[in-house]
């Protein structure tokens, strides 16, 4: 399925630095770049809960956007990048490219796993996702949002390798195919503690020992006294 078609409306901004880029976010804007298929950028701003609610809606943020800059006619871009708080997770930044719809582009696309694998029902293993984007090359109309994977029937010591990943028709792998994407691990045993235990018992009998030697020692020095 192809990316589903979104339309962001993007203004033009003056200002520049960071004051102005502080006072943006506080009427509720998100301060943003726009990079021109000339070579040029373009500062534009857009609207900070419009563009986090279309965030929450899809799996990657590397995403192919209609853009409308100052109500204009709309124009394929991509996503390239979105700079976060790190502490409270809000959109603090935002990187747009513009695209051409007949030159093949380079991104990265998220990957699902589904189903629950043989080895963690049957046989107690662990699933690990190593991977959670893998890097393809396509036409902008043949981008999709992510790529999913049935791990239902992985056993312990079974993993799924970016060449195994179904691409849909027009996408080109780039990410290196031998690199695992999700495997089964065997589950952890913990060792009991009996050594360290045991260790504790023999310094305590060691210690007990130690006590009724300094014992002794303090009897003897006694009568000598007297």
């Amino acid at each position: 399925m192809a990316a589903e078609t979104v339309v962001v409306k993007l203004e033009k901004r003056g200002d520049a630095g960071t004051p102005a880029a502080r006072r943006l976010r506080r009427e509720g804007w998100i301060p943003a770049i726009v990079a021109n298929q000339d070579g040029t950028t373009t500062p534009v701003k857009l609207e900070t809960h419009s563009f986090e609610m279309l965030l929450r809606r899809h799996a990657s943020e590397n995403m192919i956007l209609d853009v409308a800059l100052d109500d204009g006619k709309a124009a394929k871009a991509l996503l390239q990048d979105v700079q976060h708080d790190t502490l409270t997770g809000a959109v603090m930044h935002a990187d747009f490219t513009m695209i051409s719809m007949t030159e093949k582009l380079a991104v990265n696309v998220s990957v699902s796993l589904k189903g629950e694998p043989y080895g963690v029902a049957q046989q107690d293993g662990v699933l690990e996702q190593v991977l959670h984007e893998l890097e393809v090359e396509g036409l902008a109309n043949d981008i999709v949002d992510q790529l999913e994977i049935d791990v239902s029937e992985l056993s312990i010591g079974d993993s799924v390798l970016a060449g195994d990943v179904p691409l849909p028709s027009g996408l080109t792998l780039l990410t290196a195919e031998d690199i695992a994407v999700a495997t089964v691990l065997a589950p952890r045993v913990e060792a009991e503690p009996e050594e360290a235990e045991e260790g504790e018992e023999g310094e305590g009998e060691e210690g007990e020992e130690g006590a009724e030697g300094e014992a002794g020692e303090g009897e003897g020095e006694a009568k000598d006294e007297d």
